[in-house]
């Protein structure tokens, strides 16, 4: 019996140590790094399981709407972003749903960025355009037809196999920049970024003769970690781009904004910003000048989020 506490005792004191590292280790990992300007995030509401796993974000007359990347089908969610609850869910007729990472936008389409290639297997890529009039009116429940679908290839992936999760063509991030759509590449490996730009008429020519447009990179970005959403803002000419570190278990966001000049990325005059809260953060919106609506997957026993950063001064570019 003497041995069995002592034993007892000894077990006690050690889950008490581990517990003391256990806690000194989330504070300190947790923290943003602060190697740039630390914004905070302000949490607004959590998601419906529904959206669990929200990875992009678009609005159009004043609907909020986002998609999972996968395992949930060819749906889109019509989310009020103050409350996190979804107002109507609807499916694309004839479509796959292999990795849905980002929603682009113009005047009249929604580009469905069917991009996501973490385990490196993927040849080419999905753009499916929808027809924005058509999801605005779309009741809960409907089943809507896409416009049309293009397929993409990124003209510099090396022929031999890749490593999932260790090479750098993967994709999450896009957006509508004047006549073109912008992808960005998500670096596993050397934690930078490659700049895709396609016009919007030659994606509308591709899908009609069923072609595959290869994409040839215009920009190499040292961003300094893994890049999942993008945003343009014609209004003020800036390119949000939001990401996270390499970190496994705490993930720190950041934020790039970037200077556009002549529908040209100027990164020398690009400015970073960490972010806290951390988290799977994986889609940014623009909503006005100075405030950004961001998207939080739900991982490791945390809901899924709804997020605004306000820009301080410090981060309006001159």
């Amino acid at each position: 019996m003497a041995r069995f506490r002592w034993v007892l005792k000894k077990v006690m004191w050690g889950l008490l140590v581990v517990g003391i590292f256990a806690v000194f280790g989330h504070f300190y990992w947790s923290r943003p790094l602060n190697n740039y300007p630390v914004l905070d995030i302000k949490i607004q509401s959590t998601l419906q399981d529904k959206v669990k796993e929200s990875s992009a974000l678009a609005r159009f007359s004043g609907q909020t709407w986002t998609t999972n990347d996968s395992g949930d089908g060819a749906n889109l969610y019509q989310i009020d972003d103050k409350t996190g609850q979804v107002l109507k869910q609807v499916h694309i007729d004839d479509v796959s749903s292999y990795d849905w990472e980002e929603l682009a936008q113009n005047m009249d389409s929604l580009f469905v960025m069917d991009c996501g290639n973490n385990h490196g297997t993927r040849e080419s890529r999905s753009i499916i355009n929808i027809d924005t009039d058509v999801l605005i009116n779309a009741a809960d429940g409907d089943t809507v037809s896409a416009v049309n679908t293009t397929r993409f290839s990124m003209a510099d992936k090396p022929t031999e196999p890749l490593t999932r999760y260790m090479h750098d063509y993967d994709c999450e991030a896009s957006t509508v920049v004047g006549e073109e759509l912008w992808v960005l590449s998500k670096n596993w490996s050397n934690l930078q970024s490659r700049l895709y730009r396609m016009d919007l008429v030659d994606i509308n020519n591709s899908a009609a003769n069923n072609s595959v447009i290869e994409v040839i990179p215009a920009q190499t970005l040292n961003v300094d970690g893994l890049i999942t959403a993008a945003d343009y803002n014609a209004a003020t000419a800036q390119l949000v781009l939001l990401g996270y570190d390499s970190n496994l278990v705490y993930k720190h966001p950041f934020i790039w904004i970037v200077p556009i000049n002549n529908n040209n990325l100027n990164w020398d005059m690009a400015k970073r910003f960490n972010l806290s809260l951390y988290g799977q953060w994986e889609s940014i919106l623009w909503q006005g000048e100075h405030q950004l609506l961001l998207t939080a997957e739900a991982s490791f026993g945390t809901a899924a989020r709804v997020g605004v950063v306000t820009l301080t001064s410090a981060a309006v570019l001159d």
